[in-house]
């Protein structure tokens, strides 16, 4: 969850615990203490202790160009064994509150918005030690982020637009072939109506007498 600036910057001292029988060396011009027992002698320390007064620096090892849509950052630092704390910002406003992240794992920031952004970056060594300087292309970077072209997206609105293509082609075939054997079983209906009425004419006319069938009906409508 999002704190304040103020709790932010507040760090809590890594000292050791009071103890007692634990021994004491000068190495590379720093004393180290290495074990000992608590001081009711019922805890047996392991640890090894030595005061770093030296503030680790970190810097932006790998960046993404202005007005692209490059979003991969690699951090680095003065020294080994240190991990990084990052922040960005957009305006006046906190995008990421101070975040933790590692060398290898960096900071892919493709999900933020298109715009101008600023990062910092400090370094934290094993003894808790934080880079308290920040500096321009350094530590700090600022820059335009333009999100990349969604081409998962262009590449299924194409798909949907061309499945909508031909099924539309291929339902305009089969009202067109259904049109067609529609008409056809029409004409072949009338065909056999046709038929049916000639046969029963033929019929009615074989039934009557031969001398009226001979009679033909256009002189029957002279006569009248």
């Amino acid at each position: 969850h999002n704190v304040s600036s103020v709790v932010e910057e507040l760090f809590c001292r890594r000292i050791p615990r009071s103890r007692c029988y634990s021994a004491s060396a000068f190495l590379d011009n720093r004393v180290v203490t290495v074990g000992g027992k608590s001081s009711n002698s019922t805890t047996l320390y392991r640890d090894v202790w030595t005061r770093d007064e030296t503030f680790p620096r970190a810097f932006i090892s790998l960046k993404p160009k202005s007005r692209t849509s490059q979003s991969k950052f690699v951090f680095d630092s003065s020294e080994a064994g240190a991990y990084f704390e990052y922040k960005i910002i957009k305006g006046n406003d906190d995008i990421i509150p101070w975040s933790v992240t590692t060398k290898s794992m960096g900071v892919d920031v493709s999900w933020i918005g298109r715009g101008w952004y600023t990062l910092f970056v400090r370094s934290v060594d094993p003894s808790g030690n934080r880079d308290v300087l920040f500096s321009n292309e350094v530590n700090v970077f600022s820059w335009y982020y333009v999100p990349p072209i969604p081409w998962g997206v262009l590449s299924g609105c194409a798909l949907a637009t061309l499945a909508l293509v031909v099924g539309g082609y291929f339902e305009y075939r089969r009202r067109k072939r259904r049109a067609v054997m529609e008409r056809f079983t029409l004409r072949r209906m009338r065909r056999k109506f046709k038929l049916k009425s000639n046969g029963a004419e033929l019929t009615y006319q074989s039934s009557l007498p031969r001398d009226v069938q001979n009679i033909d009906v256009r002189m029957i409508f002279e006569y009248l």
